[in-house]
């Protein structure tokens, strides 16, 4: 469903790497954190285009052991999506929950947001 090579946006990037200089968490782990922080907060992707255009890394990279479960949760919150617009989704969800978790200075905190 998510394409093997996906990118973020800049907006993200440049959240995620606020908080990689507070927490010392790599882009890819904190738009892990990004995009469960904005599923949990209840955020929806509207269709609005997203320009994911920085920071290419394979799917699995992004993902790590939770690809499936991320991709459950967006079929699951947009059944009737068309698969490439499931890439954008993740994509929108990433940019949400960057803005969210941005400011957290160290990783105690992240686990006492929880």
């Amino acid at each position: 469903m998510l394409p093997q090579k996906m990118k973020i946006s800049e907006k993200a990037f440049t959240s995620l790497r606020r908080l990689q200089s507070n927490t010392g968490l790599t882009v890819n782990i904190g738009a892990r954190l990004a995009f469960f922080a904005s599923i949990e907060r209840g955020f929806t992707w509207e269709g609005e285009d997203i320009q994911l255009t920085i920071r290419e890394l394979d799917k699995y990279t992004w993902l790590g052991d939770y690809g499936d479960v991320v991709e459950m949760l967006l079929k699951q919150k947009y059944p009737n999506l068309e698969a490439k617009d499931y890439y954008k989704a993740w994509g929108s969800h990433v940019d949400d929950g960057a803005a969210i978790i941005e400011g957290i200075p160290n990783t105690a905190r992240i686990i006492t947001n929880a």
